[in-house]
């Protein structure tokens, strides 16, 4: 058996900004860029106002950036608080192979590093490359048929502390032997459970991988001691995670195949798989004149992944309805566009749009691929409009442009900066990799 847990550690190691190819840097700023929005425009949210209240009582030394926050936190509890500010509005990144969401964690660890140690943005930049790149290469491990990672399990709980371990430890300069230990300590912090999505409890999984992968990295570079065997070992992480795991699909490629290249950065604030059947939503109401309230049915053929982490068709509250197919399909219909005031909770108990989610038939197909999704709208007239989504936007078949993620980023740090602000921040971000110094950029995230 390959030594993988040392392999990637060493590819970390080894790796550094002037060795990665252009369009692969490019894309750690894209993905850095959209972390920061997120994380502006979730830190207005209740959950981190509700975990700013229970940290407070606990917190150590306050000398960490909160992005969009007046608060200043010790390291770990701030990068818990940027990871889960990041995911609060599920505007954050997806691999779509493992369904994690790299970013979060693995941003929120290195802004936390920032503030304490002088980073170039190259570095910065490197490590979250790095961070997203090799932890979406372990989570290939698990979902590269025929490896099954039950559907219980949060991807990003299991792969996000890793991936914040590795983007620390290079930041943080480790040797091969301390990033095989850090990459240890994270793999031994994984959880995350499903089951939890629709709550507060959902946006603690990568929260908690935030924290718990820079933990890591400060355990290791103190001497901590781990196995060097936890992600292959015959009672490791590969084995403990998935039935059939696939060893090799960790590195395959290594170097010249890039992950991070697959990114998928969402144009809408729900569940990624839910994607798809917003732009066969909108593909119909771009085509056809007509009004909601004249719907009579609306049939959904649709991945069985989105039925199974995505069917709630009466939902209750706002974060359940931010990850229901059906209250998207009935919001997206009635007002033929889906942002964040489509899932406030007025809209979340709008009686027409309930009576639409109860007109909804879906149907999961497993020739539908995860990128796609067709929908049909039965009119009380007998008319019949089709929509479709071959690869829904921001999939790798159909990215999102730099000036998407540019437009996305400035509109959601709006929500905690107010406009001008969000306009230079969004400009820094783009530039970070000129930077020779990142801590002044990081503190001016505060609020």
């Amino acid at each position: 058996m390959k030594p993988i847990t040392r392999e990637i550690a060493r590819f970390a190691v080894q790796t550094n900004y002037d060795d990665l190819p252009a369009k692969v840097s490019h894309e750690g700023v894209r993905a850095f860029t959209n972390f920061v929005g997120c994380a502006a425009g979730g830190s207005v949210e209740q959950v981190c106002a509700k975990m700013i209240d229970v940290i407070s009582d606990y917190n150590g030394k306050s000398d960490c950036v909160v992005i969009g926050s007046k608060v200043k936190l010790d390291a770990l509890n701030a990068a818990l608080l940027n990871s889960l500010a990041s995911a609060a509005l599920s505007f954050n990144d997806t691999h779509y192979q493992t369904v994690i969401h790299p970013t979060s964690p693995v941003g929120a660890a290195l802004i936390s590093l920032a503030t304490k140690r002088p980073i170039s943005g190259k570095q910065l930049i490197a490590a979250v490359t790095l961070g997203d790149e090799l932890c979406c290469r372990i989570g290939n491990i698990l979902c590269t048929p025929p490896a099954e990672c039950n559907v219980g399990l949060s991807t990003t709980g299991l792969l996000g502390s890793i991936g914040a371990a590795i983007a620390a430890g290079k930041v943080m300069g480790f040797n091969e032997d301390q990033m095989t230990t850090a990459i240890g300590i994270a793999a031994n912090q994984s959880m995350g459970i499903r089951e939890a999505h629709a709550s507060m409890s959902s946006w603690f999984t990568p929260a908690n991988a935030g924290r718990s992968g820079l933990w890591a990295a400060l355990l290791a570079e103190k001497g901590y001691t781990c196995p060097d065997t936890m992600i292959e070992g015959v009672k490791g992480f590969a084995v403990s995670f998935a039935s059939n795991p696939q060893m090799q699909a960790a590195l395959d490629g290594l170097g010249t195949k890039w992950e991070i290249l697959d990114l998928a950065y969402k144009p809408y604030p729900c569940g990624v798989v839910v994607h798809s059947v917003i732009d066969a939503c909108l593909d119909i109401t771009q085509k056809h004149t007509f009004d909601a309230k004249d719907i009579a049915r609306i049939d959904l053929n649709v991945n069985p992944l989105c039925i199974q982490l995505c069917n709630r068709p009466n939902p209750q509250t706002r974060a359940q309805a931010m990850v229901s197919f059906p209250h998207w399909t009935a919001t997206t219909l009635t007002y033929k566009e889906a942002g964040l005031p489509q899932v406030t909770d007025a809209m979340v108990h709008d009686p027409a749009i309930a009576a639409l989610r109860a007109k909804i038939n879906a149907i999961a197909d497993d020739s539908v691929g995860r990128e796609a999704a067709h929908v049909k709208v039965t009119l009380n007239d007998g008319r019949v409009l089709e929509g479709h989504c071959k690869a829904a936007i921001s999939t790798p078949e159909n990215p999102m442009t730099d000036q998407h993620i540019i437009d996305k980023t400035r509109l959601q740090m709006e929500i905690a900066f107010g406009k001008d602000k969000a306009q230079r921040v969004t400009e820094a971000c783009w530039k970070i990799s000129e930077l020779g110094d990142v801590r002044p950029f990081v503190e001016s995230l505060a609020a």
